[in-house]
């Protein structure tokens, strides 16, 4: 995984939502394009063809992969999650289903049910330990890993990108609750010191 590719991506749509009160900055992502890819992960021939359609190396379990436009994360044995910019979604789902065509499979952009969130600072493994069940040490959680696990009460996804860099993402349902949840959780004050 490349960071600085990762960082061109995110970075121009970005709101910050955090202010002085937080000790992390949060920010929403505004113009992020989602397209889910239900298929065989173990047919290798699909997976080239995948690779060469859009330019981007098929990740590991439970790892991103990255180029200065996209992402391609690992979802599960059967799923992936391919990101690019908003108005590439149309161009990028109709090369998919030419790839995958005479293939059982199902790509889909999801878009709008998804929501992208990103934490910047020192404390960020921190903040995902106060509200995510996993490990989050160095040892543990990786950078360019990503895990689907759940924040408090939500589903989501998590990875970090740079030591002091997370991206999440939720449903857009639970967009307001996660957005609070993540605002409260770096409140100054509420450090827990063990990072």
């Amino acid at each position: 995984m490349t960071k600085v590719a990762v960082s061109k991506m995110f970075n121009h749509s970005k709101i910050q939502i955090s202010d002085e009160t937080n000790y992390l900055k949060v920010f929403q992502h505004t113009d992020v394009g989602m397209i889910t890819l239900r298929l065989d992960l173990e047919n290798q021939v699909l997976k080239r063809k995948l690779r060469h359609a859009l330019g981007i190396s098929m990740p590991s379990v439970r790892q991103i992969e990255a180029t200065t436009d996209a992402l391609l994360g690992w979802m599960s044995p059967d799923e992936l999650l391919y990101f690019c910019m908003k108005s590439e979604v149309v161009n990028r789902l109709n090369l998919v289903k030419e790839t995958m065509t005479s293939y059982h499979s199902l790509s889909l952009d999801v878009s709008d049910a998804r929501v992208v969130f990103s934490l910047e600072g020192g404390k960020v493994r921190e903040v995902i330990a106060k509200l995510a069940p996993i490990d989050t040490a160095i040892n543990s959680l990786e950078l360019g890993e990503i895990r689907r696990t759940r924040l408090s009460q939500v589903a989501a996804a998590i990875w970090l990108t740079e030591e002091n860099r997370a991206t999440i993402i939720c449903f857009r349902s639970v967009e307001k609750y996660l957005r609070d949840l993540l605002l409260i959780s770096c409140k100054k004050g509420s450090e827990v010191g063990v990072w």
